[in-house]
Order: structure tokens, then C-alpha cells, then sequence
């Protein structure tokens, strides 16, 4: 059996993308600034990978 396909909407990956950053407790334009700042925890770098697929799926352009 195949994996599984879900479809979502850009208001549902918009959402999302607002909760992992409360989550992380940043604003937006501190994401791609992350390591920069400091060494970034394993839960950090998994926000960060999710909030770039987050990204290319909006079709936005990765800095």
C-alpha cells in the first residue's frame, strides 16, 4: 500500500506556518536567521525544515 496523499489549502498551511513560528516564539523574517543567532536546538531545526516545505509548497522562493 502507497503512502498516503493529503491535500491542504493555502489558508490551512498559512495557518500553520503561525503556529510553528508561536511555537518558536520568532517573527517571520527571524527564520532564515536562526543559526545565525545561536547554535539552534533539534525541535528549532525541525520547525525550520518545516516552515521551508511550508514554502516551496506556497510556491514562495527560499532565501
Amino acid at each position: 500500500m502507497g503512502t498516503p496523499v493529503r491535500t491542504v489549502t493555502r489558508e490551512e498551511l498559512l495557518q500553520r506556518r503561525k503556529q510553528v513560528l508561536a511555537e518558536l516564539g520568532i517573527e517571520n523574517d527571524d527564520v532564515s536567521r536562526l543559526n545565525d543567532l545561536r547554535p539552534i536546538s533539534s525541535d528549532e531545526w525541525d520547525a525550520r525544515e518545516e516552515l521551508e516545505q511550508i514554502s516551496f509548497l506556497l510556491g514562495e522562493e527560499l532565501v
